[in-house]
């Protein structure tokens, strides 16, 4: 299913850094104050009436109920004729909570057709293959922009959709938990572990199923040319991957084998500790055992040795039932 989604980086700042002229509605630089997201809505009756606002809402709500609340989300979901009004308000968040642009530019910025991060050039793209686009736009003062854009007619469901709202609020929480405003981890670990939490919590939720999911990503690697390239081609799957085998790490170290949140802790406690010192590298180590680099060796020989033929294996699958099964039943 996923070659119909457009994910966009976690982090991607889409803001224009231009300095403020008289058409800036603000130069406060106070933080926000909202404990819970903020929606803004701008879609066709269509997507309305498929639950396409609906679905990404409860996701979003799944992701706090496992996250917590955090103060400063807002969230925009939008099609092509929502983007100028999505655009608009977007733009006098951005200048009210961080002063680094006047409106105009900002506004003009995001509706450019060369900047293909922007706002309208995502939702155009999604519109081209019939898909959607996912991001978290930024993270600077505690504002926490977060933006949904909607092709005309997209391939996957609404419910299968609302996971990635999930992927989406964990990227929030890595981002709170964060001294810095850009993430200090590979790829493979930000993503990796956004979508892992993601699939996980959106297979309990009925949204999508973990273990196809999982092992979609499964066969993505190991059809790779050069599987030694996994964690930088392939950073979402091999990540996700990582996280799973991660937390089953752990899980097996303390003897758990069913309604087992240690892993999953040992997960967020990695964040939120690497977030506070910067400590990426240590942290990785003291937390799970291991280096990153010892790691990504040991999860590559794991994930090679196990059997794969036309897109299947057995192995995985098996791996996979345990591991779900070991999982506490709601998160």
């Amino acid at each position: 299913m996923y070659q119909n989604i457009i994910v966009i980086c976690c982090s991607l700042l889409i803001i224009s850094c231009s300095s403020a002229d008289s058409t800036s509605t603000s130069t406060t630089t106070a933080a926000p104050t909202n404990t819970a997201p903020i929606y803004l809505t701008s879609i066709s009756t269509s997507l309305t009436a498929s639950e396409y606002d609906t679905k990404f809402k409860a996701g979003i709500d799944a992701g706090i109920s496992y996250f917590g609340s955090i103060t400063g989300v807002h969230i925009y979901i939008y099609d092509q004729n929502g983007v100028e009004t999505v655009a608009k308000d977007f733009c006098e968040k951005t200048v009210s909570y961080m002063s680094t642009t006047s409106y105009d530019d900002c506004y003009a910025h995001q509706l450019s057709a060369s900047n293909e991060n922007g706002l309208k050039s995502s939702v155009e793209s999604s519109n081209t293959s019939n898909a959607f686009n996912a991001a978290l736009n930024g993270s600077t003062n505690g504002f926490y922009p977060m933006s949904f854009g909607l092709s005309d007619s997209p391939t996957d469901n609404a419910t299968y959709l609302a996971h990635i709202a999930i992927h989406e609020y964990a990227h929030v929480y890595q981002h709170h938990h964060s001294v810095a405003d850009a993430l200090a981890y590979s790829t493979w670990i930000t993503e990796g572990y956004a979508q892992f939490i993601g699939q996980l919590i959106g297979s309990q939720k009925s949204y999508n199923n973990f273990a196809s999911d999982m092992l979609s990503s499964f066969s993505t690697i190991r059809d790779m040319t050069d599987t030694s390239l996994m964690f930088s081609g392939q950073p979402y799957q091999t990540g996700s991957w990582a996280m799973a085998y991660l937390a089953q790490k752990i899980n097996t170290a303390n003897s758990c084998t069913s309604n087992c949140s240690v892993g999953l802790n040992a997960l967020k406690t990695f964040f939120e500790t690497a977030g506070a010192s910067g400590a990426v590298a240590t942290t990785f180590e003291s937390t799970f055992g291991l280096t990153q680099s010892a790691l990504e060796i040991e999860l590559s020989a794991f994930l090679l040795a196990m059997d794969y033929s036309s897109g299947s294996s057995t192995e995985a699958s098996a791996w996979l039932s345990t591991f779900y099964n070991s999982m506490p039943t709601s998160l």
